[in-house]
This record gives C-alpha cells, structure tokens and sequence, in this order.
C-alpha cells in the first residue's frame, strides 16, 4: 500500500490550538468562511455537505442529491435548517470551524447557566446547573462531563442521563426511547444556552483535512449505523481525538438501537472502532475497543467460538502494538483452546500465531518468535498462501538477526525473495508493496538486491516506501549522488509538506531522513538526530514492526554523522 508522510510533531492531535477562528465574531463573517466548502458528514444522507449561505446542499461523489432552502444562523457558529415536517438540522461548528457536530431534533429549549458558563465540564470539574425558560418537562438539570441529572422542585435528582462529549460547547446525551439530545452552550452569550431533543446524531470534518470518506472496513453492518461506526476515522485522519470519540460513543449507542443491545452487531461495531483507532496510531484506545468487543461476546454470544477466537487475537494484536506484550498472550492463552484440530482453519490458526510470535518477540524471547514465524510461513505454503509466506519470512528475519544468526536470517531473505520473484512473475501487473523486502535487504547488506524490490514512481505529492528503500539502498550501495539526487526528487514533490498524513512510527523519521540525504549539511543531520530520539521509544513500543527499519536507520545515520 503507497503512503503519505509528514513531520512529527505537526500531527499530534493534542498539540493542536483551538483558539476560536477569528469569523466567529459576526454572522457574516462566519458563513463568509464556511461558504462553498466541502464537508465529510456522517449522515447517510449527507454524505458530503456544502453550506451557500441561503441553502445547505447534500452530495455524494460531488453530485447534488439533495437541498435545504430554509436556513437560518441561530449565531455565529451554529446553523439551523428546517424540514418540512417542523424537525430542524442544527449544525454546531467546532472552534476552528473545520468540524461540526450534527442533530436531527425536534424540539429546541434555551436555557440559563448559573456563573455564566460558555463551556461544559470537563471530568473532575463540578457541574453546570442549568435552569429552563419554558421547558414543560424540565425545570432545572445538572450537567456533568459524563452525565445530565434532572432535578425535581426541591432540587433532588429524579433521573439520570448518559452523556458524552463532542466539542467543548456541545454534549450528546442518551435518552429514553432510542432518543438522543444535545446540550449546546453559547459562544457569544455566556451563561446562555440550548438542549435540543430528537432521532439523529453526528459529525462533519472538512473534506480538505480528512480526505473522501467511505467506510474503512468489510462488515455486516449497513446504512447509517455502519457509517456512524466508521466515521470517526475521518475525524481520526483529520486530528480530532475528541471529536472522534463523542463519534464513537454515538455510533455504538446507534448500532444498538439499531441491531439490539444484545447483538453480535454491536460487538462488531466495538471491533470496529478499535480496528480504526490502530489504523490511526491510536494504540492506546484501541485496546479498550477490543476488550469491549469481546465481553459483549462472552456475555451475550458465548456459543460463537469462532468469533470469540477472532476478536480474542485482534485484542491480543492491539494489545501488542501498545507494548502490552503479556496482555497480548494472556489473551492468547485463553483463546487458545478453541482453535481447530487438524489445520482446518488456515486463517484463524495463521493470525493467532503470528500475534503470538510478536507478543514473543516483544518479550525477548526471539528463538520461540522465530520458530513461531518459520512454523506459519510452512503453514501458508501448505495453503498456497504465498503473500502469508513472505510476510512470515519477514517477520522471522528480525527474530534471527536479534540471536545473531545472520546465514539463518540470510536464508530466510533468500527464500523470500524467491516467493516474492514467483509472485511477481505470475502477476506482473500487481502492487505488492515491497519495502518491508527492500528495507531487509539493506539490513543484511544486500544493497543490488533491494534496488529490485524498491522502484521508483513519479508522482507530483507523495513518496511509496518502497522508494525510500531506494534511495537507501542506493546511499549504502556508495551511490551517494544517486541517493541525493533521488532524496531532493522526494523532496520536490511535497507542494506543502505539514499538510500530510503520518501513518506509520516510521513515517516522521522517514522524511527528516531524506532531508539528511538530500542535503547532507550537519544543520540536517542534527535535524534528523533530534526526530529519531523523540520518535525511538514508539518503535520500541512495537519492536517487531520496526526492527528492520530501526536498523536501517542506526546504520544511515551512523554513515551521515561519519561522512563515509
């Protein structure tokens, strides 16, 4: 697969300021900057949406499906549009006016805040007490980081809602009869705001920043519970941690109102999430996703052996890439009798030792890792699976060059190369993302021979990895003018290079790596030093993933410091 890449500590979504965006200080001013721009939106049917002042349009692959004509600024930040039926749309924008969070209500009440609030309670602040105008139900509520508690005319608390937050202004709330609700502070009147009641909730990211958005992964989910469920990762993609996890809790309230609390769909939905997080580098929370994903399992589908065995090696997957390496065999363990007898399960059996050979890894016990990898490349060339043995040599490669056995780990790369040369040969026209085979090449020193798994492409804003395997190859190989010239093509393409995506613990290493290459002045290479030593403890924390490019890296920069 081709990556993007970018430095480091541009995308670290806690750095990033959310000071509110000058437009915000008039309703002009603010649907002057939101006008005919793009927006991802959660909602099935609106997929895609593009505010134009008197009317919000609703789109799919950049064609106009549908149009809302009555459209009003209830003040800056916050657009209203009425359906026909008296519901209304209430889009809340975030800060910086690159996001909003989405209702479908019915019902709008404004109300008072006690001290003059202007944004909710974080977990460990005390709550906001909040007095109604003129709601007939409602007369007093108090809102917490996590929860909204009804109070009675004596002040007593007589119900009690879930709640979770969006944006600093604006907190879903669960209600009775799959109902949800919005507690909505104002900006420009402090002390002042709304809770709106209805069916529908959700999301919307600037298209610019999260990219096109179709659901990530294969699934058994449908329509707007499925697009709930996977759309935090445009958020996710974009750098809205919190935006994202609002998204999350939304879309797994959504899939259970949808499938039933007790289903084996919901269960999917965590999996989901915590699938999505791992793709974003979100190591951390995923493993969370997971566990919750396999309880509800346990709890409510304690029959279905297979998926537990499923859910148990992605938890176990999750828990590895965190650095919980005996978590991850914990959930091995225990997951490990309902594995098929006889091979019969090649997929299940294939991914739960892989998992089991980088938890192994992870604790150093490299001579068991090895034998683990060596046993499922044996076990998908049983199964014909010749992209599982490749990736199975490559994963044992590290695991005998930690034991120092190089003519074992040279072996493997022969036998790899060779599957790989097979592969090629019988479908020359296909993809087969190579670097990881590039980048063990130079490893071992077999610079010629990673020049064959790496090709260059030209294209105007983005490098493949296997590129940089190149240019690598090419530095080691004492072609350093070919490795610089290729460096500063890499370099050129990049039209604005704080606008990429990191995707990998390689990638802010990677580019700084070819600004070394490129220049080759002690100023770069100072440069590049300062990111590998921020950056080393994330590929420590997933050593089987990234030994062979840490190696690679030790080895350039050692070469860039000496000038050899």
């Amino acid at each position: 697969m081709l990556r993007i890449i970018l430095p480091f500590l541009i995308m670290v979504p806690f750095l990033r300021a959310q000071t509110p965006h000058a437009a915000l200080a008039s309703s002009e001013a603010f649907m002057a900057e939101i006008v005919n721009k793009k927006w991802e939106c959660s909602f099935t049917a609106y997929p895609q949406v593009r505010f134009l002042g008197d009317k919000i349009e609703a789109m799919a692959a950049d064609a106009i499906i549908s149009t809302l004509s009555t459209v009003s600024t209830l003040e800056p930040g916050i657009v209203c549009a009425q359906y026909k039926g008296g519901s209304q749309a209430v889009y809340v924008f975030g800060d910086d006016l690159q996001t909003f969070v989405l209702g479908t209500m019915s019902e709008m009440d404004e109300f008072s805040v006690a001290g003059g609030a202007s944004k909710l309670p974080v977990v460990g602040e005390g709550p906001l007490e909040v007095d109604f105008k003129e709601n007939p139900f409602w007369k007093k509520i108090r809102v917490h980081a996590d929860k909204v508690e009804v109070l009675d005319a004596e002040g007593k608390v007589f119900a009690t809602h879930e709640a979770y937050a969006f944006l600093p202004q604006v907190l879903g709330v669960v209600l009775p009869e799959k109902r949800v609700g919005m507690v909505v502070l104002s900006r420009q009147r402090p002390g002042m705001g709304w809770f709106l009641s209805g069916k529908l909730l959700g999301t919307g990211v600037r298209t610019d920043k999260s990219g096109y958005f179709r659901p990530v992964l294969k699934s058994t989910l449908t329509g707007f519970a499925l697009r709930s469920v996977q759309f935090s990762y445009a958020l996710l993609n974009a750098g809205y941690e919190s935006l994202a996890s609002g998204q999350e809790r939304y879309g797994m309230e959504n899939a259970a109102n949808y499938y039933g609390e007790t289903s084996e769909k919901v269960a999917e939905a965590w999996n989901h999430i915590g699938t999505l997080r791992g793709y974003r580098r979100s190591y951390a929370k995923a493993p969370e996703y997971h566990q919750k994903a396999l309880d509800h399992l346990k709890t409510h589908l304690s029959s279905d052996k297979a998926k537990i065995l499923e859910y148990s090696t992605d938890l176990a997957g999750s828990r590895n890439d965190n650095g919980d390496f005996a978590g991850a065999k914990t959930a091995l363990a225990e997951a490990h009798p309902l594995l098929a007898s006889g091979g019969d399960d090649f997929r299940s059996a294939y991914l739960f030792y892989q998992q089991l050979g980088m938890a192994e890894f992870g604790l150093r016990n490299h001579s068991q890792a090895a034998r683990l990898f060596l046993e499922n490349a044996k076990r998908a060339e049983a199964a014909k699976m010749t992209g599982n043995v490749t990736e199975s040599l490559l994963y044992a490669i590290p695991c005998q060059m930690m034991q120092n056995q190089t003519a074992q780990a040279e072996a493997s790369l022969k036998q790899c190369m060779q599957v790989q040369d097979e592969r090629t040969k019988a479908n020359p026209n296909y993809d087969y993302d190579t670097w990881k085979l590039a980048f063990a090449c130079v490893a071992l020193g077999k610079n010629a021979e990673a020049e064959k798994y790496a090709p260059t492409r030209k294209r105007q804003n983005w490098v493949a990895y296997e590129e940089y395997g190149r240019m690598v190859s090419l530095f080691h190989g004492n072609d350093r003018t070919g490795a610089q010239s290729l460096a500063k093509d890499f370099m050129g393409r990049f039209s604005n290079i704080q606008e990429i995506n990191i995707r990998n613990d390689i990638d802010p290493i990677a580019v700084k790596l070819t600004e070394a290459i490129a220049e080759q002045t002690p100023q770069a290479i100072a440069a590049l030093e300062q990111v590998w030593a921020a950056q080393v403890d994330s590929l420590r924390n997933r050593p089987l993933k990234n030994y062979v490019f840490a190696k690679v890296m030790m080895t350039t920069l050692a070469r860039l410091k000496s000038g050899k």
